[in-house]
């Protein structure tokens, strides 16, 4: 009698998250809230402190060049928040957010600790 029965030989290797789950997790790790504009009554949300780049996308889709990398980090952040009430998955719904991370990346003042995280071979 085998005592074997019903496990299996080997395991599977645990899958890697997606890039979108990666950029999810990365975008949690600025709160916007507390670095660019509180949840008030008082002065601009952080939607309408945003407008300028989410026009600038909205409109000619691209990046602008002037935005800082909090302003960027803000972006990334919001659309993420914003996402989790949609039904969609965030890169559909939200492609924007890979030329944010991109812009992020290639900016001069980025920290090592404000890069998104990179695509994978995969995907």
């Amino acid at each position: 009698m085998d005592d074997n029965i019903g496990e299996l030989p080997f395991t599977y290797p645990r899958a890697e998250p997606s890039y979108e789950d990666r950029l999810v997790r990365w975008a949690h790790t600025y709160n916007a809230y507390d670095r660019l504009a509180t949840i008030s009554d008082e002065g601009p949300s952080l939607r309408e402190l945003l407008e300028p780049l989410i026009e600038s996308f909205r409109n000619g889709g691209f990046v602008p060049e002037w935005a800082g990398v909090d302003l960027l980090r803000g972006w990334a952040f919001l659309l993420v928040r914003m996402n989790r009430h949609e039904d969609g998955w965030l890169l559909d719904e939200h492609p924007e957010m890979c030329l944010i991370a991109d812009a992020i990346t290639n900016h001069p003042a980025a920290l090592e600790s404000d890069l998104p995280p990179t695509r994978g071979e995969w995907e």
